[in-house]
Formats: structure tokens, sequence, C-alpha cells
């Protein structure tokens, strides 16, 4: 290799490519994700230390219009090897992604999904600039998410809207950010007596934690005051196995009623 063509590769100009393809851009939560990435040498030869994939997303700050950066699940594709100049090669890959990968929904004015989530592959390659391609993803909720999310609605609940956003302190996860679904009550008891419904869906293999914010409403002279000091909400979780929830839908929607019942 000529002393120019050493170069060339350390910069990045001419050096490997990267394209993963997935065999499914639509995949649910805790589901096998699969594909393939393809690689093709550049005009000299390379070592290629590593192939990661990450799966990431986006997610917001309270009280900000900050967006930061999140990683979900992080996958090695390899042990170290190296690609002649031309070559192409192929590597399958498969592997599970979290249970609580964010979902996704499409933005109506964008048709973009939200937030995002994306597959990011990058190559280690020494002395040279990384190559990197972006996937995006759609990820649909588990049944036990779903059943969670209409057991609420059952007991006269109406979907408003989902975000990601930075962790709250009171919700005990290792992730720097969580979903949020607010509900507002629709019909039936709860339609004069609440503002919000807001939650945060932490399944796990067994069993599921259901973090909630009852936003009661506020009445009489003091209302501004106690919605300006946040004295209307209540803050707590319920721990849901998660056979129940896929078998019994009924009773899930009578756990949520009991627990507002009993904040009201």
């Amino acid at each position: 290799m000529s002393m120019f063509s050493k170069v060339i590769a350390s910069i990045g100009i001419g050096s490997a490519t990267v394209d993963t393809k997935l065999k499914s851009t639509y995949i649910q939560q805790g589901e096998i994700l699969e594909g393939i990435v393809e690689i093709k040498g550049g005009n000299t030869d390379q070592r290629i230390e590593s192939i990661n994939l990450k799966l990431m997303t986006m997610y917001g700050h309270e009280g900000s219009d900050r967006l930061s950066q999140g990683t979900v699940e992080v996958h090695k594709l390899n042990e170290p090897f190296n690609i002649s100049k031309g070559e192409h090669k192929i590597i399958p890959f498969s592997f599970q992604i979290p249970l609580d990968t964010p979902i996704t929904m499409v933005d109506p004015e964008t048709q973009k999904n939200v937030p995002p989530v994306w597959i990011a592959t990058s190559l280690d390659l020494k002395n040279a600039v990384d190559p990197s391609d972006r996937d995006f993803v759609t990820v649909e909720p588990t049944t036990v998410h779903e059943n969670i999310m209409d057991a609420i609605k059952v007991i006269g609940f109406k979907f408003r809207q989902m975000e990601s956003q930075n962790t709250p302190k009171w919700i005990n996860t290792d992730r720097p950010f969580v979903q949020q679904y607010e509900f507002i009550p629709s019909y039936g008891k709860y339609s004069r007596k609440l503002d919000e419904l807001e939650v945060y869906i932490l399944q796990n293999d067994r069993e599921t934690t259901v973090y909630f914010e009852i936003d009661k409403r506020s009445k009489g002279s003091m209302a501004a005051l106690k919605e300006k000091l946040n004295l209307d909400e209540h803050r707590g979780r319920v721990t849901l196995d998660n056979q129940q929830i896929l078998i019994n839908r009924s009773r899930i929607s009578d756990t949520f009623e009991q627990i507002i019942d009993d904040v009201l």
C-alpha cells in the first residue's frame, strides 16, 4: 500500500462502507430484530476492529425544548477482521430488543415516527473515520402494554398523548428516559373530578409496574394555588402479574378504578 493510499484511508476517503438491511422495520417490544450488515471494502485493505449496532431514540426534558439522544441497546456484531480492497462481505445478525424500548406513533403532520427509534450501525476502523448507517424502525407495544392501556380506557378515559421524557426522580429505572402516557376522563364518574391521568408502563418478563400520577380537578377560590403548587396531584405505583394482565383485563380495570377512587 502506498503512503498516499494509507493517508486516504486514515481520513475516511475511499474507506470501507456499511449498509444495514433489516428483515422488517416493524417490531414489537421484546422481539428479535434480524437483518444483515453489508460491508464493502474501499480503495485499500483495512482492519475492522468491530461492528456496533446501537438501538437509539430521542427524548425530551420537562420544562425545556431540549432533546437528547438515548441508547436503548448496544449489540456488538463481530470480532476484529480484515476486509480487502473492493471485498463485499455480508454478516447476519439477530438480537432481542428490550421490553422497555419506546413505542412509536406516527405524527399526523410530519408522517414520521415519534419518538424516532433507529438502528445506528458503525464500523470501528483502525486509524480511520468510522463509516456509519442509520435505519429507522417502528416499535409496536406488547399485548401486556396494550391491555393496560385498554383497561384504563374502559373505566372512562381517553388517550390524549404520549411522549418520551427524562425519567422523573420518583420512578425507579436505570434508564435516563421513560415514556409517559396521558389520559383524560371522557365519560363516567371521573369526567368532572379529574383533569388527567398520567401513566408510565415498565414491563419485565414476569410482571409490570405501572407508575401513575392522578391530577384531581381543583375547585373553589384555592384552585389556582393548588394547581401551581401541585397539591392536586397524587403519585403512586402498582405492580401487576403479566399473566393476569393477559387473561383478565377487567380485573386490571377494577384495580385502576379502586386506586383512583381511593385518591378521590
